[in-house]
């Protein structure tokens, strides 16, 4: 990464404003490195816009910078509608904050404050709702309801220009309570109505489905994504080849499927989602991103594992490595049960005779849910019976409220270890650092690496702040 963006970004707790000069610099190179940065807030035209953006670039005297989207809302802003910054990928101002501030993040951006309350978000987070905002202050700069109200109308935004919901389905699908109050957001945030944001361009069918193109920070290692899934790809649940991933889903109790592909030509992954609920629309579409690892940068991880010259010929091989996940933590923690001292391929034969077991239904089966496993007779479990207990333990705990899991409950059930709890957290939290020690397929990769004869635990220690992606870049390596 360019050393210039080193100082783009005030530290996490910290009141330090962004560097004017070094932003003047980047926005007038117009780098896609910097994009989702920083943003440029215009006061001539009242817009924000993203560094790359194509129109012309305004006088230095007239602009502001923002480290954040929702920081250059609040200050009176309205999104370009040329650059669209809802395709940014998420400000790195927030990597680096404290872990509950993360998660609260990630749970506002699956929709926890579109269907409950700030009191129901931190009794999630297993703190006080004064202590939330606080942190929220401290951190981030702005409230959860300003971070939750931002997300919800670029979502909103979105789905106007890419789909042919109605105008009240797009409403409820990115959060609002009603028409309203969707109307009245829309039009003191964007100075136009609804129907205004509408694409003139595209033409749109009625369709069962919805389709939205997914943006990410380029490069996309799309090769290992697709070779991971299709590793662990789960018969009747997903289906894998080399230009598309497909996959039934359950949200919230609603039965859905949903595919993704490259999109040619742009730094996006093409999504089909059909979902009978639209007000799920937003958190299916959060899960998704963190599954694809779409809100990833790639140039600040090269930065960091760079400097191992052994992880540098990987990078140069493997390069925009992601670091990709199952639906779920619940998934992610089955799937890490049942993968204790065995291989992928034996796990997904496990997995697949669960979920057939589960589903009762051969024309759509669904990733087997917890209190369908937990009746599940002994000679439905191909494994040893400590691990049967173990995984049904695991699953009664989940039974009807997988959602609910944390990685503090998974800890606490005995026969859950180490490498099962870091399997989870990379594979069902997103955490992008996660090096799951001990694991054979990494320390195989190690051995296979020319350099300084080095334990594996003692160099992981350098790869951080992304030791999630050092292992996946390990594994990747495999498979040459």
């Amino acid at each position: 990464m360019n050393s210039d963006i080193e100082p783009l970004l005030p530290a996490p707790g910290r009141d330090v404003p962004l560097d004017a000069e070094v932003c003047r610099r980047a926005r007038l190179s117009r780098d896609a490195r910097f994009d989702g940065e920083f943003y440029i807030a215009v006061h001539t035209t009242g817009i924000y816009c993203r560094p790359i953006c194509p129109a012309r670039t305004p006088a230095e005297k007239n602009v502001s910078y923002f480290p954040s989207a929702v920081l250059a809302a609040q200050a009176g802003f309205r999104p370009c509608l040329r650059c669209r910054p809802e395709s940014a990928p998420d400000s790195p101002a927030w990597n680096g904050t404290s872990t509950t501030v993360q998660r609260a993040v990630q749970l506002i951006g699956q929709g926890a404050l579109n269907t409950g309350s700030m009191s129901d978000l931190a009794l999630r987070l297993g703190i006080g709702e004064r202590y939330l905002r606080k942190l929220f202050e401290r951190e981030l700069g702005v409230s959860p309801q300003a971070l939750a109200l931002n997300q919800r109308l670029l979502f909103a935004k979105k789905l106007l220009a890419e789909t042919a919901l109605s105008i009240t389905e797009v409403a409820f699908a990115s959060g609002f309570g009603s028409l309203r109050r969707f109307n009245s957001a829309v039009q003191a945030q964007f100075r136009m109505p609804p129907s205004a944001l509408r694409s003139r361009t595209s033409t749109r069918t009625a369709n069962v489905s919805i389709e939205l193109q997914l943006h990410y920070r380029p490069p996309y290692d799309w090769d290992g994504v697709v070779d991971f899934y299709s590793r662990h790809a789960i018969a009747g649940v997903e289906t894998v080849s080399p230009t598309r991933y497909q996959r039934n889903i359950t949200l919230a109790g609603v039965a859905g499927s949903f595919a993704i592909s490259p999109v040619s030509g742009k730094d996006a992954l093409h999504l089909e989602l059909q979902l009978a609920d639209h007000r799920l629309i937003m958190p299916a579409v959060a899960r998704i991103r963190q599954m694809f690892d779409l809100d990833a940068n790639p140039a600040a991880i090269h930065e960091v594992l760079a400097q191992d010259p052994r992880l540098a010929l990987l990078l140069q091989q493997f390069p925009g490595i992601r670091s990709t996940g199952h639906w779920s933590l619940y998934e992610a923690s089955v799937r890490g049960v049942v993968g204790q001292q065995v291989s992928t391929q034996a796990a997904r034969s496990v997995l697949g005779r669960l979920a057939a077991a589960v589903s009762g239904d051969t024309e759509r089966v669904t990733f087997p849910q917890a209190a369908g496993i937990a009746q599940l007779g002994d000679e439905q479990f191909p494994m040893p019976g400590r691990r049967r207990e173990t995984l049904r333990a695991l699953c009664r705990y989940c039974a009807d409220r997988e959602d609910e899991l944390d990685i503090d409950a998974l800890a606490a059930l005995k026969g859950v270890g180490p490498w099962t709890i870091a399997m989870a957290s990379l594979r069902g939290l997103g955490h992008p650092d996660t090096f799951p020690l001990k694991d054979l397929g990494l320390e195989r990769a190690w051995a296979r690496l020319p350099g300084p004869d080095i334990t594996l635990q003692d160099q992981s220690a350098r790869w951080r702040p992304w030791g999630s992606y050092a292992a996946n870049l390990l594994w990747r390596s495999l498979s040459l």
